[in-house]
């Protein structure tokens, strides 16, 4: 296939397509990417090196065209013919190298007399003077050299093929088939158990079983000496993995047998993040109060592309998917206010949604709420197998880092037996706020430069250079969508005040017309962002992808409010209640409240009960007045005497006749 650096020329780079637009002068062409038309300006050399050594794949129309060559007769596409692979000599037994000298001697002189491999008089003239010049006693016959040089053109002249075919053959067994049996069912049953017994072992029960096998006649006796050699051969013929899995486990067995291929690797930026958890060895103090806090949770996303640091989340709630959610909107997020904010000297160029998230089994990456982000989100998961940390190389590495930062105070270290141990409590001297800048300092301008001794490259430069190969990234299309879509979720009930969340209210008015359509009360799925309670979201319970969102009744509680936060105030709160014994005293008095009712309706009798009271005077004033006066004993005469004088008189009323009028 030909190419011509032209207009019109597509050429395609990892998943970015790039078009030449212009020719600029004779050695430098212009590019434009297809969906950003952001303009490139090569020379014709870097093109062309670029085409032939596959960094750039020449598009034709809707085929493409890379390691194949075209046929231009038959217009068909085949494969390169590949190279033979070459042979390290110096790993050859001494042996075999002597005769492959001895024999390339001469097929060289064939080579330098311009004889051909038929020509059987030619050879032999061939081999007379190349025995008379290198003192050859006993040359070989031309039908000898010519078998070589057959041999030799075949293989695509592999010096291995002029080693004689028995010495490349496969060992022959010499013993028995009864032998041989004898030796596998003692290596199955003794060896290759959990019960983990030696070869010794072995090989002495394999002597016992020949001696009784001879004994019967199915063995001769010059047969059944079997050295301890040969059953150390036959156990080693077991390839490792399932010798050790049967020993020890397939755990272990994948653990001594781990071999990544393609697992962990990715082909640009974004492709595979890997997200993990690990408690950071410091014990930190309050920024406030300057009290020890304890250790806090690490959440890292890291690329696999570039082992670059996408984004970090610090909690001290333990591993769960407010943490997830943390280090997703870290990731996410552009961060050139973040550095320009602490004063960092290199900018954080992670930024966009990734195409696939590496995990382990831990609950939180198994929940709905974490899955069901997920999927709307669109980023593929993958769980790793258990006890499989090398599926996940880059975070796991970026891990044991952090162990060599030189922060020494307030380090948790292990408790070594006979040694002064320090209490980091009592050791620690760094706030959170200046934690958290430190870790930010060495994600941006310390990790990402460290060289890479496989790659001899940067994390830095392989993802800056990876971003150029990439589409542009991917953002949600809304903050409040990014918020509904990764926040917590669960079903409530929507009632007359409103909707509540562990005791937080929540009220809109747009709820009106759901009340009116699906009554007083109706459940409904609802979600809230984790990292602030100020709003909840409500949705339509018949329209799935419309949702109200709702403030929270309680402002001044809930500005900035996190939901750990929440959780941890009312579980205080809870253990206040308890240690007042608030629900054991409630429990007595609505006791001595029904006992009072109790006694109070008891039946009496109804004459008696009557009397009683006219005797005590019972009337509604003296129950509601403030200075009434005690009742008097019941058993005690109550004498009422008339009043001795009339203060006033009483007026006269005239009659009349309603008719009359």
């Amino acid at each position: 296939m030909n190419i011509s650096l032209k207009a019109g020329l597509v050429l395609r780079s990892g998943q970015r397509t790039l078009e030449l637009t212009r020719v600029l002068g004779e050695h430098q062409v212009q590019f434009e990417d297809t969906l950003t038309r952001r303009a490139t300006t090569l020379s014709t050399t870097k093109v062309l090196k670029r085409i032939w050594d596959g960094h750039y794949t020449v598009v034709l129309g809707n085929a493409e065209v890379s390691a194949h060559t075209h046929s231009s007769e038959t217009g068909a596409v085949t494969k390169r013919t590949e190279l033979p692979v070459l042979v390290d000599l110096s790993k050859l037994k001494e042996s075999w190298r002597v005769q492959i000298d001895y024999r390339l001697r001469y097929l060289k002189a064939l080579q330098a007399g311009h004889v051909t491999r038929g020509d059987r008089s030619g050879v032999a003239k061939v081999i007379k003077a190349t025995a008379k010049a290198t003192d050859d006693a006993s040359p070989p016959s031309a039908s000898t050299v010519m078998d070589w040089a057959r041999r030799y053109q075949n293989s695509a002249c592999n010096p291995l093929s002029l080693v004689d075919r028995i010495k490349t053959m496969p060992r022959i067994r010499k013993l028995s088939n009864t032998v041989e049996a004898i030796i596998s069912s003692n290596l199955r049953t003794e060896y290759f158990t959990r019960d983990r017994h030696s070869l010794t072992h072995v090989y002495d029960c394999v002597r016992k079983d020949l001696k009784v096998a001879v004994r019967n006649g199915e063995v001769k006796e010059e047969d059944a000496k079997v050295g301890f050699a040969t059953v150390c051969r036959r156990a080693r013929d077991v390839d490792v993995y399932h010798r050790i899995a049967s020993r020890e486990g397939e755990a272990r067995a994948r653990m001594v047998c781990r071999s990544t291929i393609d697992g962990a690797g990715a082909a640009y930026p974004l492709q595979r993040v890997e997200v993990d958890h690990t408690p950071l060895n410091w014990v930190v103090i309050s920024d406030e109060t300057g009290l020890p806090l304890g250790r806090p949770l690490l959440t890292v996303a890291i690329d696999a592309y570039s082992s670059y640091i996408l984004g970090i989340y610090l909690s001290f709630y333990g591993p769960g998917v407010s943490s997830v959610v943390g280090v997703l909107r870290s990731s996410l997020m552009p961060k050139a206010e973040l550095i320009s904010n602490l004063g960092l000297d290199n900018p954080w160029l992670s930024h966009g949604l990734a195409d696939e998230w590496v995990l382990d089994n831990g609950l939180e990456f198994h929940s709905l709420a974490f899955k069901g982000m997920s999927w709307e989100i669109g980023i593929d998961m993958t769980y790793c197998r258990v006890r499989t940390p090398w599926l996940k190389p880059h975070v796991e590495r970026f891990f044991s880092g952090l162990n060599y930062l030189t922060l020494a105070r307030g380090r948790v270290h292990k408790k070594v037996a006979s040694a002064t141990n320090l209490d980091p409590y009592k050791d620690a001297a760094i706030s959170f706020g200046d934690l958290v800048k430190g870790l930010t300092m060495y994600v941006v301008d310390v990790h990402p430069f460290q060289i890479n001794e496989r790659k001899l490259a940067r994390p830095f430069d392989l993802f800056q250079d990876g971003l150029e190969r990439c589409p542009p990234a991917i953002y949600p299309g809304s903050w409040d969508r990014l918020r509904l879509v990764s926040g917590l979720s669960t079903s409530l009930t929507v009632g007359q005040g409103g909707v509540q969340l562990r005791g937080i209210p929540y009220g809109s008015a747009d709820l009106l017309p759901l009340r009116r359509e699906f009554g007083s009360s109706f459940k409904t799925m609802c979600k809230w962002d984790p990292e602030d309670l100020s709003s909840l979201f409500v949705r339509n319970p018949t329209k799935l992808d419309e949702w109200i969102q709702c403030p929270s009744r309680w402002a001044e509680y809930t500005a900035g409010l996190s939901w750990n936060q929440h959780l941890m105030i009312r579980k205080f709160a809870a253990q206040e209640l308890a240690g007042k014994a608030a629900e054991e005293k409630l429990w007595t008095a609505r006791m001595k409240l029904h006992d009072h009712w109790m006694d109070a309706t008891r039946p009496k009798d109804r004459k008696s009960s009557l009397k009683a009271a006219q005797y005590a005077g019972l009337t509604s004033s003296r129950v509601t007045s403030v200075h009434a006066a005690p009742a008097a004993p019941a058993s005690d005469p109550i004498v009422l005497s008339p009043p001795s004088s009339i203060e006033h008189e009483i007026p006269e009323f005239d009659a009349f006749d309603m008719e009359s009028r």
